[in-house]
């Protein structure tokens, strides 16, 4: 079976797995075929959300997606980070709005999220719940490590 026909054309397994540090560092960043899944749904997750904003072919960009555990460290993502099990992608949309406009949009659609997290009002965390648990709709934001988490989508 050819498990990229599951995947949105938007959001395919090469884009989800495309990373220009891998690539400037020499890293292998593919995805393991045991998590190949998890991206499909976060494929799913990504077409719904650009399906419900109305949003033009390519106007929603992944920044990051799937990241293998050395990529993940070289850019100082936590270690228990849903980007590396294919569950993950920040997102941003130009012709949509600020990242916060973005984050606020995507909060208030009806879409099966895990986490929305504003993420430093540069991007939109996005991630899908691990098969066989019912996603959170959790939605946060960070400005700072040093200040944290807050609750919801803030403006700053």
């Amino acid at each position: 079976m050819n498990l990229k026909l599951s995947f949105h054309p938007e959001f395919c397994q090469d884009t989800l797995c495309h990373s220009d540090t891998a690539l400037r560092c020499g890293l292998d960043n593919r995805c393991p075929p045991e998590l190949l899944d998890n991206l499909g749904r976060l494929s799913a997750l990504l077409g719904d959300i650009h399906r419900s904003l109305n949003i033009c072919t390519g106007a929603l960009k992944v920044n990051s997606g799937f990241r293998a555990e050395a990529l993940n460290e070289k850019v100082g993502g936590v270690p228990n980070s849903q980007h590396c099990v294919g569950l993950a992608a920040d997102v941003v949309c130009p012709e949509f709005g600020s990242p916060y406009d973005l984050a606020l949009a995507i909060a208030q659609l009806p879409c099966e999220f895990d986490q929305l997290i504003l993420e430093f009002g540069k991007w939109v965390h996005v991630s899908a719940a691990p098969l066989g648990q019912t996603p959170r709709r959790e939605c946060l934001s960070i400005f700072s490590k040093d200040e944290g988490y807050l609750e919801g989508i803030v403006k700053r």
